[in-house]
C-alpha cells in the first residue's frame, strides 16, 4: 500500500490540468492458477500487478482512462491526453460525482483499514503451502477408481488484492478482497459415442478457508459425472424445478439487469414502472447485504465511493428499489440508490432440500445451464438445462437436451418454496429455490 499516494497525486494533477472533478482508483492484485490433467500439471500461471483508473469530469463531459504504468511522468501525459480527448465528447450535464453526504468516510486511513479487514473477506495465504501439490492431491483418490473414467481435470487458483480510491471531493477509502477456488471435472465413457462430464466447485476466502473442503472434492466431481451417465430428455411438459444455489445467477441476472438504471433509461427493462409492485412469489425475498462478514464481495463503499448499506431489493415478492448510480438517477430524475449489487442474499426457508423433494411426485434438480437467452424488454426466456429427475425424493435419471421456457415475471411468481441450505457463492448467499409448473421442452 506504499503506492496509494499516486492516486492522490493523480487527482490533484487532473485538477491542475483543467478537469473540474476527478476520481482515481489504484488496484493491486496477485493471482495464481494451477491446472492439472489427471496426475500431470498442464498449466501454471502467476502474475502480480497494479493499475490506475482515472475518471475525469471536464467542461460538462466525462472520460475514463487507465494505465498499469505508474510513473508520474507517464501518468501526467495520460491525464493531459485524457482531458484533451474528453473535451471532444458531447456535453452531458448529468455526469457528476456523487453528493458528498452519501460518501463512505472514516476518521483515518488506518481506521478505514481496520474496518475493511473486519469484513473478513481477506486472508493472507500460508506461504508454506504448495498450491501445485494441493491441486494434484484432489484427483489422487479417484484417478483409476472407475474404469469408465477418461480424464480428470482440476483447476486451483487464488486471487487477492486491495484497492484505494480518492476523488476531488475529499473522499478516501481502501478495500481488500481475496478468494481461493478449486474446481474438478471428470469425463466418462458412456454408451455409444457419449462422453458425459461434470464437476464440482469449492470456494473459500483463502487457503485456510478452502483446505477443509478439498478432501471430498475429487469424489464429488466423479459422482457428478457418474450421475450424467445415461442422461437424456424427459417427456415435455410442466415440471417442478429445483435450482442448485451455484446455478441461481443464471435466473437472477435478468432480474438484476432489468433493475439497472442503464436498462431503465434505455427503455429495455421488463421491470420499468413496477416499483412497489408484486413481481415474484411472496415466498421470495432478495436483499443486498454488502457488509456481511465473510462474503466475497463485501465492501464498505461502492464504485462511486458511496457508503454501502443493507437494502431490500425484493421483499416478499414486491420490488423495492432499482440500481441507480448518480448518473442514471439524474437521467431518470429519481433518487440515487445503489450503483450495483455486491452481496446478494435470498432469504431461506425452514425445510431442507431433501424434505421438499420428498413431497414432490416429480421434480427436476437443475445442476447447470447451457446457453440460452432472455429478452430484456419482455422478460421472455429460453435456457438449456442439465440436471437430475427425482420422484418423491429418489433420483431416477440424469436429464439433458431440454430447455426451460417462459417469462421472467411468471417464473419468479412461480416460486413455491425455498430450502434452508444456504451456500456462499461468489455472488452472495443462496439456498435451493423451488419453482412449480415450469415449461420444459
Amino acid at each position: 500500500m506504499k503506492r496509494i499516494e499516486i492516486a492522490d497525486w493523480a487527482v490533484n494533477e487532473a485538477l491542475q490540468k483543467g478537469a473540474q472533478a476527478a476520481r482515481a482508483e489504484l488496484s493491486c492484485i496477485d493471482m495464481l492458477n494451477v491446472q492439472c490433467e489427471d496426475a500431470e500439471v498442464s498449466t501454471l500461471q502467476q502474475n502480480s500487478g497494479c493499475g490506475l483508473v482515472l475518471r475525469l469530469f471536464v467542461d460538462g463531459r466525462f472520460g475514463t482512462f487507465s494505465t498499469n504504468r505508474l510513473d508520474r511522468t507517464e501518468i501526467s501525459a495520460l491525464i493531459a491526453n485524457g482531458i484533451a480527448c474528453t473535451r471532444l465528447l458531447s456535453i452531458d450535464a448529468d455526469r457528476t460525482l456523487p453528493d458528498p453526504s452519501r460518501y463512505y468516510r472514516s476518521e483515518s486511513l488506518e481506521a478505514n483499514r481496520q474496518e475493511a479487514l473486519a469484513l473478513e473477506n481477506y486472508l493472507e495465504n500460508d506461504p508454506t503451502l504448495d498450491p501445485v501439490q494441493l491441486a494434484l492431491s484432489i484427483g489422487q483418490p479417484v484417478i483409476g477408481s472407475d474404469p469408465r473414467l477418461i480424464s480428470f481435470t482440476t483447476q486451483f487458483g487464488t486471487r487477492s488484492g486491495w484497492q484505494y480510491g480518492a476523488d476531488s471531493q475529499g473522499v478516501r477509502g481502501i478495500s481488500f478482497g481475496s478468494n481461493a477456488y478449486a474446481y474438478s471435472s471428470a469425463s466418462l465413457h458412456d454408451e455409444g459415442d457419449s462422453r458425459p462430464s461434470d464437476g464440482w466447485l469449492e470456494t473459500g476466502i483463502g487457503y485456510a478457508d478452502l483446505l477443509p473442503l478439498l478432501t471430498d472434492l475429487g469424489r464429488k466431481a466423479l459422482q457428478a459425472a457418474q450421475w450424467r451417465l445415461g442422461a437424456g430428455p424427459v417427456k415435455p411438459g410442466l415440471y417442478h424445478l429445483a435450482i442448485e444455489p451455484v446455478c441461481l445467477m443464471k435466473l437472477l441476472d435478468p432480474l438484476l439487469d432489468a433493475m439497472s438504471g442503464f436498462n431503465l433509461y434505455a427503455h429495455r427493462s421488463f421491470l420499468a414502472g413496477k416499483l412497489g409492485q408484486q413481481i415474484a412469489s411472496s415466498s421470495f425475498t432478495l436483499t443486498e447485504e454488502p457488509q456481511r462478514k465473510g462474503a466475497f464481495g463485501a465492501c464498505l463503499y461502492d464504485l462511486e465511493g458511496v457508503r454501502t448499506r443493507f437494502t431490500d431489493l425484493i421483499r416478499k415478492g414486491c420490488l423495492q428499489t432499482y440500481f441507480l448510480s448518480t448518473y442514471y438517477a439524474r437521467k431518470l430524475q429519481m433518487e440515487p440508490t445503489l450503483s450495483s449489487s455486491n452481496v446478494l442474499c435470498i432469504e431461506p426457508g425452514t425445510r431442507s432440500r431433501q424434505a421438499i423433494l420428498n413431497d414432490c411426485p416429480e421434480a427436476i434438480l437443475i445442476t447447470g445451464f447451457l446457453g440460452g437467452n432472455c429478452n430484456e424488454l419482455t422478460g421472455d426466456f429460453s435456457f438449456g438445462i442439465e440436471g437430475q429427475l427425482f420422484r418423491y425424493g429418489e433420483r431416477v435419471q440424469g436429464v439433458s437436451g431440454m430447455n426451460i421456457t417462459g417469462n421472467m415475471l411468471q417464473l419468479w411468481q412461480s416460486v413455491s418454496e425455498i430450502a434452508n441450505d444456504v451456500e456462499r457463492t461468489f455472488d452472495g448467499f443462496f439456498p435451493t429455490v423451488f419453482f412449480e409448473k415450469i415449461s420444459l421442452q
